[in-house]
């Protein structure tokens, strides 16, 4: 009888030698750190093209405002070479026209009671803003002027009020009084905000940023805050426009 052949035995496959798990180890690692640079370049370029994207619409904005400021003043100018200033029961024929401009752009709320509130669109973006309003009777035309100091932002802050530099050796402050800011949802977020009707020190401070065009907000705590900003040369105008306003009412009682 024929010898039977011996069945060889299976292979083993080799395992791979610990330096080329090493190796495996370290370009698995390279690999992941380039994506995650990658993801966080992406992500930086996009910040810094909706930074960039902001800062020119505001650019934009500011301009359109500006030169809307100096054809209303042109306007003013032509009107009152025109017509000399005449005399009506509630006040000169000049300064309703002029009120009648100023009041084109805001928004006009019904109180009730023939009382009208006069402002501009409310701030929409987290920050720190003052946005003042007026509110006048059209029964006995008297005017009551007020600023409303807010907050918006994700979470509740304990809002203190802000400070105002027109320059660097002038600050004003708007500090609530005990209890009275009030928190609200909105989109996004929340809204804290205190109102105050406005004295001679806080007209003082809006009568000044408005006629110096710039002006600094800040978020009054320790070690400083994001919220800290320079308010836009729009801020600065409608600011202007509701002194100007107030100052047109009030001369009439």
């Amino acid at each position: 009888m024929a010898a039977r052949k011996k069945k060889r035995a299976p292979r083993r496959p080799k395992r791979p030698s610990k330096f080329k798990k090493v190796l495996k180890i370290i370009g698995c690692t390279i690999l992941i750190v380039a994506f995650l640079g990658a993801a966080g370049a992406v992500g930086y370029l996009a910040a810094n093209h909706y930074h960039e994207t902001k800062v020119a619409l505001q650019a934009k904005k500011d301009a359109q405002e500006a030169e809307r400021k100096a054809q209303r003043q042109a306007q003013e100018a032509r009107e009152k070479a025109r017509h000399p200033t005449k005399k009506s029961a509630v006040g000169d024929a000049d300064s309703l026209d002029e009120a009648g401009t100023l009041t084109q752009e805001m928004e006009k709320k019904d109180l009730g009671d023939g009382r009208i509130l006069y402002s501009y669109v409310p701030p929409t973006e987290d920050g720190i803003y003052i946005v003042p309003y007026i509110i006048r009777s059209t029964t006995d035309g008297s005017v009551l002027f007020y600023v409303s100091v807010r907050h918006l932002g994700t979470t509740p802050q304990g809002f203190p009020g802000v400070d105002v530099m027109t320059d660097e050796e002038t600050k004003y402050s708007f500090r609530p009084e005990a209890q009275q800011v009030t928190t609200t949802p909105r989109d996004g977020g929340i809204t804290e905000s205190f109102d105050e009707q406005v004295n001679a020190r806080t007209l003082k401070a809006l009568r000044d940023v408005g006629q110096m065009g710039s002006a600094k907000i800040i978020f009054p705590r320790e070690g400083g805050s994001n919220d800290d900003r320079v308010l836009t040369a729009t801020e600065c105008t409608q600011i202007e426009h509701m002194v100007e306003l107030f100052d047109l009412w009030r001369q009439k009682n």
